[in-house]
């Protein structure tokens, strides 16, 4: 359906319908109007390889990255060959953001504060993504097989830019061999996803740390698999001492997330994807439904124990193709 006619639907109640393994909600049935996200304004800093995210950081204005690494670029953005591979300052050694990089930072007065990476900068649109499988998992342009025909294509996000900075919680991961305890649905086989609402675009590649203040769980429509989102705020964001719970945050702003989680897929022909929503008649809604900090906080445990479980069982050898991790010996 065209976008411009959801503009005309009356401010109704949602229609809840139920939701199983064979069943979800409505594609019809929403009480929000789709619109596109909008990209970053003309002041703000929308490089998606913002020169700061090198030398230690000190030329970052807005972050506060992560001591002692660097990033190292090959290829051009946008493009197959590209690459970020971040790096210690001191000997140049490659270091993994999924498997080096510790994810709490600190729990107190200021919350539950973690380490997060950052592949796809506010306003871009460019799917740029973490390497499972390469050595020291690289951020790379994610590509798509052309059908048909014996070659891939870079992929880009279809339905608009990306609303905010997007990356993912290093030492964390959504078990694909077991259903979610929550939702029901297997992981997808990914780091857990984080969001960061701060008010900067983030240079891509560039770990720092940020707040929890919720969560909202997305089931992929077509894959049926959970893939959660974890909102964060940037520790150095001006926001960041009003923001404690995704209810500090203004509805309208959690409006235009909701629908570029449900709509971003159907760009290139998907199905609308859908929300866990406890608490409901059925515990799912083609509506968002946000979840506070302190749910949102043991959904990032229970993935940080997935994590745990994925390096002590050896499930990364389960997988296919297999996780590349380094070596445990």
């Amino acid at each position: 359906m065209n976008p411009l006619r959801y503009l005309v639907l009356s401010l109704s109640l949602v229609l809840v319908f139920g939701c199983s393994q064979n069943q979800r909600p409505s594609d019809d049935s929403t009480a929000m109007s789709p619109s596109f996200a909008l990209p970053c304004v003309a002041t703000a800093t929308c490089a998606a390889l913002d020169p700061c995210a090198d030398a230690n950081y000190l030329r970052c204005s807005g972050f506060h990255g992560l001591d002692g690494v660097k990033r190292q670029l090959a290829g051009r953005y946008g493009e197959l060959g590209f690459r970020i591979q971040p790096s210690a300052i001191a000997n140049g050694v490659p270091i993994s953001l999924w498997h080096d990089v510790p994810l709490i930072v600190s729990e107190g007065e200021s919350g539950f504060v973690v380490n997060a990476y950052f592949e796809i900068s506010r306003g871009t649109q460019a799917k740029l993504e973490l390497n499972k499988w390469a050595r020291h998992n690289p951020i790379w342009q994610d590509r798509k097989k052309v059908a048909g025909q014996d070659f891939e294509r870079p992929r880009y996000l279809a339905w608009s830019p990306e609303p905010s900075n997007y990356g993912a919680l290093p030492r964390t991961w959504e078990n694909v061999l077991e259903d979610d305890p929550r939702t029901g649905y297997p992981g997808d086989t990914d780091p857990i996803d984080v969001v960061d609402i701060g008010s900067k675009a983030s240079p891509a590649g560039l770990v720092y740390r940020c707040k929890v203040i919720g969560a909202l769980g997305m089931i992929d429509g077509n894959e049926l698999q959970t893939d959660w989102k974890i909102y964060v705020i940037n520790l150095e964001d001006p926001m960041a001492e009003a923001i404690s719970d995704i209810t500090d945050v203004p509805r309208v702003r959690l409006d235009q997330w909701g629908l570029f989680w449900r709509f971003y897929h159907t760009a290139a022909g998907s199905r609308q994807n859908f929300f866990y929503a406890p608490g409901t008649t059925t515990g799912f809604s083609a509506d968002p439904h946000w979840l506070g900090a302190s749910e949102a906080r043991q959904v990032v445990e229970a993935s940080a124990a997935s994590y745990q479980k994925m390096i002590r069982d050896q499930l990364w050898k389960k997988v296919d193709p297999p996780y590349w991790v380094p070596d445990l010996k």
